[in-house]
Parts: structure tokens; sequence; C-alpha cells
């Protein structure tokens, strides 16, 4: 799908549509969310759209599109799992996304919205292997929220180069996901160590 087609539709649509499109739309049309949304940056910067209404509008489409595959996974995962697994590509997703799983555990969804094809699959194992809906929420809407704000910026400031941009598109998502990964990391061992000094100072007041 050309740029021009991706403006014109966002043109058309106005917010609902932008909204649909990041919920329902990645599900049915193949037009990666880096595009989707370097092109909403693109427009924002060109006053088509309101920036910070825009950036609102697509984070809400990506939080409904993560949250319908953690339920979808939790209620009827196991059938639709069998499904998935006849498709050798799926199941080589299925595949990746369980190693991810393995190696990370529940961070694992903070950084899988930074790799195209596990971004929304992971969320669905999650949702089967029945993992708690608020550290399901934790990990994935605050990685989802890094994703955006790296991405839409992007978009916003160099949206002119974006053919540019999509020629060394691996090159770039894997920057920005080492990036989210030291960003996300460093954050979560801050609020580990705050609690286990919270538990040493707890411990000696007992005493």
């Amino acid at each position: 799908m050309e740029l021009e087609s991706i403006l014109e539709i966002i043109e058309n649509n106005g917010y609902l549509g932008l909204f649909l499109w990041l919920w329902v739309g990645v599900f049915i049309f193949p037009v990666p969310n880096e595009l989707i949304v370097m092109t909403v940056g693109l427009a924002s910067s060109l006053k088509t759209l309101h920036p910070v209404l825009a950036f609102i509008v697509i984070y809400l489409g990506i939080l409904t599109a993560l949250t319908t595959c953690y339920t979808i996974g939790r209620f009827i995962g196991r059938p639709l799992l069998r499904y998935f697994q006849r498709s050798k590509r799926l199941s080589r997703t299925i595949d990746s996304s369980l190693k991810l799983m393995e190696k990370y555990h529940a961070f694992s969804l903070s950084i899988s919205y930074f790799v195209p094809g596990i971004r929304n699959f992971l969320p669905f194992l999650y949702g089967f292997s029945k993992l708690p809906f608020k550290k399901f929420a934790l990990f994935a809407y605050s990685g989802a929220l890094l994703w955006l704000s790296l991405t839409f910026t992007l978009g916003y400031i160099f949206g002119d180069h974006i053919d540019t941009i999509f020629k060394h598109e691996k090159e770039l998502l894997l920057g920005i996901a080492v990036f989210a990964v030291v960003i996300l990391a460093f954050r979560f061992g801050k609020r580990k160590r705050e609690k286990e000094e919270e538990k040493l100072n707890d411990q000696g007041l007992g005493l």
C-alpha cells in the first residue's frame, strides 16, 4: 500500500477510522504497524491530524488489539492454537514466541511489539497460559507505549523519508528494540532494587 493511499484513508475516515484500523485492520490488511504510525506522524507534522489526539487514538487502538488477542487466547486459545499449528509459517511464529516467553517470561511482552509477527501472537499465548490480566497489561501496555512513542516521533520528524527508512526497516527495528530493552530493563531493575531496599528497611525496623 502506497504512502499516498494511507494518507488518503486517514483523511477520509478520520480518527474513528484510524482507531478501527489499528484495532481490526492490522489483522486483515498486510500493512506494517510501523508504516501506519510513521505515516500518521507525518500527517500530524503536516497539520492534517492533531498530533496529541492522533497519538492517543493510535495507542487506544493498539491497546484494544492487544487486549483482544489476550482475551481470545484466554477463552478459545486451545482450538485456535491447534489450528494455527497446522500452518508452517504460523508454527514457526509460535515457536519463536515460545522461545521469547521462556527466555524473558512476562517481560517478553514489553519487547514483543518491536518484533513484527510476534507482537500480536504473544498476547494470545499469554492469554492461553492464563497470565493474570494486571500483569499482562503492565508489561504489554508499557512496551506498546514505548514503541509508539519512538515510532510516532520518527514519523513526525523524518516522515518525508519514510521510503528510505523502510529500506532499512530491519536495522531500524533492531536498533529501536535494543534501545527499548535497555530502557525497560533499567526501569524494572530500578523498581526491583527499590523494593529490596524497602524490604531491608522493614526488616531493620523489625529488629
